[in-house]
């Protein structure tokens, strides 16, 4: 029980996350960068959903994507640093398994948008400073 609002409490908070970064980098960053920034993401998600078995600190695990976040960070490269924190709560989201299956949507929304054309306006998405309905499915 408490568990479970724990869950529902880190959903609703990777969810607000993901759609802050997602908004600010559309309304701040030409399409290249939001392309470039897409294509990172899906090799960092390649990376890390592959079938290789994977050790604890190598390649394609949860500790690599965190070093790549902080080098982003160190080297201030904001295009790394978007898509290592996107991924970041990718992953975090799929572990919720039913809870964040809607984070991982929206994500992968705003990335098959970036990749395409970035130009395009995006679909309403929820303003992430207002309080929304709980994401649990009713």
């Amino acid at each position: 029980m408490f568990n479970l609002l724990g869950n529902e409490r880190k959903a609703k908070r990777l969810k607000k996350d993901a759609l802050t970064i997602i908004r600010s980098d559309e309304v701040a960053y030409p399409s290249l960068h939001l392309k470039s920034c897409a294509s990172m993401v899906a090799e960092y998600l390649a990376a890390i959903f592959s079938a290789s078995p994977k050790t604890k600190a190598g390649h394609g695990s949860a500790i690599w994507l965190k070093e790549q976040h902080r080098d982003a960070r160190r080297r201030r490269d904001q295009i790394q640093l978007t898509a290592a924190t996107l991924s970041i709560i990718y992953l975090r989201a799929s572990e919720l398994g039913q809870l964040g299956t809607p984070i991982c949507e929206i994500i992968d929304s705003a990335m098959g948008r970036w990749a395409g054309d970035p130009d395009t306006p995006p679909e309403a998405l929820p303003d992430p400073t207002k309080a929304s309905s709980s994401i649990a499915p009713k």
